[in-house]
């Protein structure tokens, strides 16, 4: 599904999309030490901080996302996250076909990641 990558200008439409009523996608994320703890101390969720993207980028294979694990955290350990969106969420998110010449993958806004996570 190609996404638009404006999921945050279309929260009003996003009441639905945390209720489980829909056909759900997996999406995963290499990330290091320091950014998984931060989310299980945040609940779950991402957080923003200085120097970070404003989008968080998302493989749709576990991997995938282990290769960006690979290119991205060379020289130390890496964790790889799984979360749970409705399929019709990623019409919002931004999509990349072939990122890095890795894979297919998506993009979405924290406050977005908010909306339509499941946690």
């Amino acid at each position: 599904m190609l996404g638009t990558g404006e999921g945050i200008r279309y929260a009003s439409r996003l009441d639905n999309m945390k209720s489980k009523s829909g056909k759900e996608v997996k999406l995963f994320r290499a990330m290091c030490e320091s950014e998984y703890l931060s989310i299980i101390q945040n609940n779950n969720f991402f957080i923003e901080y200085e120097w970070a993207m404003e989008k968080k980028w998302f493989a749709v294979s576990r991997e995938h996302a282990a290769k960006w694990g690979e290119m991205f955290y060379p020289q130390e350990s890496y964790k790889i996250i799984e979360i749970t969106v409705l399929e019709e969420a990623l019409i919002f998110m931004f999509y990349a076909k072939m990122l890095d010449n890795i894979g297919s993958a998506y993009a979405g806004d924290i406050p977005y990641l908010y909306k339509v996570q499941h946690a």
